[in-house]
């Protein structure tokens, strides 16, 4: 028996996404650069800032991880979520000026209390995501310290017009207890109105300043070019 590795004849690509992604400022990358300024985003995955979604991912490494979360969506979605009424992947949000696209989207009967405890019974839509991590189930919690996910799925839900929303994780490796053993969590989140337009006032300011401080760079280039 003969056997080669023959990894290299057979390169990874990441296909275009399902959704087609517009051309200008995508939520996504807002949030990456919040992340990456406030050192949330590991140094391993920063990057050059920019509000536009330019992105050309070519690390093999990278590839092969999110090649992964792809594959879950591709089963998860179509094959599982749907059956529950979940929409696969809907059209392109435009909020604000901002592009965003969600995974998912449902309509469910959802029943909220008043102060005044009055039960109020109502059909709401609600956005899913659905994440694929080597994070430890043990780090994750309920979700309170994860920045970048909750300010994503509060995105998602304003553009929506909705203050709920479900998280479905994947963690690969639970929590990393021997043996590993994957673990599939599922959170359903209501969130307050002050905390979408808290998230989204932090966004739409950070979009504000980045781009005011493109156009001075753009006027400074052009006075800079004229006296040489």
């Amino acid at each position: 028996m003969i056997v080669n590795v023959s990894t290299d004849n057979y390169p990874l690509f990441l296909p275009a996404p399902k959704t087609p992604r517009s051309v200008g400022t995508h939520v996504s990358s807002i949030i990456r650069c919040i992340a990456t300024e406030a050192g949330i985003l590991k140094a391993e995955w920063a990057e050059e800032l920019s509000l536009v979604d330019v992105r050309t991912i070519t690390d093999p490494t990278a590839i092969l991880r999110i090649s992964i979360g792809l594959a879950i969506e591709q089963y998860y979605i179509p094959e599982i979520l749907s059956m529950y009424g979940v929409e696969d992947h809907p059209p392109e949000l435009l909020y604000d000026g901002v592009y965003m696209t969600h995974d998912g989207q449902d309509e469910s009967v959802i029943i909220t209390l008043n102060e005044h405890l009055k039960k109020s019974v109502s059909l709401t839509k609600r956005v899913h995501e659905v994440k694929a991590t080597y994070k430890s189930t043990k780090t994750v919690g309920n979700l309170e310290n994860q920045w970048m996910w909750l300010a994503q799925m509060k995105a998602y839900c304003i553009a929506v017009g909705t203050r709920f929303a479900v998280m479905h994780c994947w963690f690969l490796c639970g929590n990393y207890k021997f043996p590993i053993t994957p673990q599939r969590v599922v959170w359903e989140i209501e969130f307050t109105q002050d905390e979408l337009d808290n998230n989204w006032n932090l966004l739409a300011d950070y979009k504000r300043e980045f781009e005011a401080m493109l156009q001075l760079e753009e006027a400074h280039r052009i006075n800079h070019g004229r006296f040489e």
